[in-house]
Formats: C-alpha cells, structure tokens, sequence
C-alpha cells in the first residue's frame, strides 16, 4: 500500500467516525462519507468493501490505542506511574479524537446486532485489561489493596472520557486552552491521589 492510500484510507476512517459520531451509524451512508473524505464512493467501497468494512477497520485502529488493550505494549508496565501515564494521555488523545463515535457506536451496540457484532467485545475488553493491570500493580504493591480494581478502572476511564465529555458538550464554556498533554496529566494526578498507596499503609 502506497503512503498515498494509506492517507486516502485515514481520510475515509476519519471521516466515518465523524460521521457516525454526528448521525449514529444507520444514520450514515457510504456516499456521505465519501463526501466528507473529499473521494468518490468507489474509493470507499475499492478501500473498505462497504460500511461494516469501514466499521471493523475502524474498531481494529481504536483497539491499539485503548489503555487495557495497550497496556501490554508499554515498554516497562512494572513502572505502575509512567504506565498509567501514558495509558491516561493515550485515552485523553483517543477520546479527543474519536471519543464522540465510540460513544455513540457503543450505545447504538446495544440496540444493534450488526454493530454488537462488528464491534464485539471492544469495550468489554478495554475495561478488561485495565482492571488486570491494576490487580496486577495492586499485588505488587503499588497501588491500594483495598479498593476494588474495577472501580479504579471505572474512575480512570470516568477522569478520561469526562475531559472529552465536558468539551463536546460545554464548548467555549469549558473556560480553558489547555492542551491534551496538559489535561492528561492533570486527570492522571487526581487518580494517582486515590489509588496510590499511602506511605506508612
């Protein structure tokens, strides 16, 4: 694949989830996304098949950048604060840019069996992996013992997905500039404070 199409084919990806972020995916035809990529429906359909193709395709690139699906790709996971880091500022980077379709497509999924289908256990298994990272540096000692691993994992996904949440829906209002490192790191020191263990515990 060329540099070329593989641009043509991020185009059409990011033109998808904006669409199916805005008019839900049954809402969201091929021609439309043609339109927004600024290529001819016969591109999408050489590139992708058809709709469920760009939604798998879709998926498959969300997945490598989902903290419980990645964090088996950080280069030293037994250092609990930089990966958690990097696991916050990747969810803070993917929920900024993708955030609005993943939301809608997770809850269209419920209502869906294609989707449920196509997206599969994305979600689910996010959460999955995360909680298992965090019972893992919990048994080692890095984090509390005493709080439920998926409730950690439900307060790190809530911090993440909220800065997102807040920004779509409040806009301007949201009153700050700040960018996506400056945020990621800002959400990843509030979790820090209530799951890091205690000196003298």
């Amino acid at each position: 694949m060329t540099a070329a199409e593989r641009e043509t084919g991020e185009d059409i990806l990011r033109a998808a989830a904006d669409l199916f972020g805005e008019r839900g995916y049954k809402g969201t035809t091929t021609r439309a996304i043609a339109e927004r990529a600024g290529v001819n429906e016969v591109t999408v359909f050489r590139r992708f098949k058809n709709k469920q193709g760009i939604l798998v395709a879709l998926g498959e690139s969300w997945a490598k950048r989902m903290a419980g699906f990645a964090v088996s790709e950080i280069p030293d996971p037994a250092d609990t604060r930089a990966t958690l880091a990097a696991l916050a500022r990747m969810e803070v980077l993917q929920a900024t840019e993708f955030g609005a379709a993943a939301m809608r497509l997770a809850l269209d999924a419920r209502t869906s069996p294609e989707i449920a289908e196509i997206m599969g256990d994305g979600p689910g298994g996010n959460f999955a992996g995360l909680v298992a990272y965090l019972s893992e540096r919990q048994a080692a000692g890095d984090l509390r013992a005493d709080m439920d691993p998926r409730v950690m994992a439900e307060a790190f996904f809530a911090l993440t997905s909220q800065a997102v949440m807040s920004r779509q829906v409040l806009g301007d209002m949201a009153g700050h500039e700040l960018s996506v490192d400056a945020v990621s790191g800002q959400l990843f020191e509030l979790f820090m404070s209530g799951v890091v263990m205690k000196e003298g515990s």
